[in-house]
């Protein structure tokens, strides 16, 4: 394969020390969306003998990781399943009443016992339990029927930018856990942000981007992202280049051609932005990106096909070009056809 991602276990390793010398409690570490583009299964043979749990956000993500760990694992979006869930040693979230009369009926029937981990809904409004009521009616239920929590949890949404709201989150929390039965030994975890930095009452951080080397100034990227040259073409002044006439050469111009677009997560807004290194010297995009390839300007580089081409090493110089976060550039590498390789 042309394309490859090239992963730093050290990098992966030195992220994962400095969290947990920071939060001092348990890891959840995410690999939802294919580990933020890294690959499931590579991140999990870097750090199955370094965390606790693994957490992903649907059951089919669930039983993928299954295949590569005996860890814990939790499902924090909806399940399709709960019984192949429970078959497979599979926690998933709890997001209402409704949900668990359905998942203990299924767990009596077949004589199984559900990981349950209730979401509290405390602003982020998304899933989950949002009154004292509800919780209650929960809480009783699972009593009456014998069963427990595994797990308690919330996710903060603006830990960077709103600290009012953050605080009332956590009081809202703090009730919220306050009330639960102290023989369960529920196992509690919060997530979303720079949460390990906020001195939350908690069992158990969920860390996702940072794991992977963005959100503080403590961490190292882990991906790089490489390609080669796969053609050179010379292009007059006045020709056009790519779909839709995407570029037109103000001179005459060698052009060269890398095979790797917006079908690998490439994405198509940096089409006459992104900037690749070439024989250590950089090379400007131009043209449209397409699905399968896009070509960039090498008329002052001595190259020759086959030659190397750094793509990026860090997500953080292409956000800002596309008008997003690292979040989306990492997790569009997600379908990345190229192979993928631990350094």
């Amino acid at each position: 394969m042309f394309s490859k991602i090239f992963l730093s276990r050290s990098n992966l390793l030195y992220n994962l020390q400095k969290i947990e010398e920071i939060s001092k409690h348990k890891t959840c570490v995410m690999i939802k969306a294919n580990a933020y583009g890294h690959g499931m299964k590579e991140v999990i043979s870097i750090l199955n003998d370094k965390v606790d749990y693994f957490g992903v956000s649907n059951q089919s993500e669930g039983l993928f990781a299954r295949r590569y760990t005996k860890k814990e694992i939790i499902v924090f979006g909806a399940c399709e399943d709960y019984k192949v869930c429970m078959l497979n040693d599979i926690s998933f979230a709890l997001f209402s009443l409704y949900d668990a009369k359905r998942i203990v009926k299924i767990a009596q029937k077949n004589k199984l016992t559900p990981k349950m981990h209730l979401c509290l809904n405390t602003g982020m409004n998304r899933y989950g339990v949002k009154t004292e009521k509800e919780f209650d009616k929960i809480i009783n239920f699972l009593l009456r029927k014998k069963q427990k929590l595994s797990g308690l949890y919330t996710h903060f949404s603006s830990l960077t930018t709103d600290k009012a709201y953050t605080d009332m989150q956590k009081e809202k929390f703090e009730q919220f856990r306050n009330k639960l039965p102290k023989d369960w030994n529920t196992i509690i975890h919060v997530g979303g942000g720079r949460s390990i930095f906020e001195n939350i009452n908690a069992d158990m951080f969920r860390v996702g981007l940072e794991v992977y080397g963005y959100g503080n100034e403590y961490v190292r990227p882990v991906l790089r992202v490489e390609s080669e040259i796969v053609d050179i073409q010379k292009v007059n002044k006045g020709e056009h280049i790519g779909y839709l006439c995407g570029y037109t050469a103000n001179e005459n111009m060698t052009i060269a051609t890398i095979p790797l677009g917006y079908g690998d997560g490439l994405p198509r807004k940096l089409s006459n932005k992104l900037q690749v290194k070439i024989n250590e010297k950089m090379a400007t995009n131009v043209g449209n990106i397409c699905m399968d390839a896009f070509m960039t300007d090498v008329t002052k580089i001595n190259c020759k096909v086959g030659d190397k081409v750094i793509i990026f090493d860090n997500a953080s110089d292409l956000a800002p070009l596309i008008e997003s976060t690292e979040y989306e550039v990492l997790t569009n590498l997600s379908r990345f056809r190229g192979e993928r390789i631990i350094e």
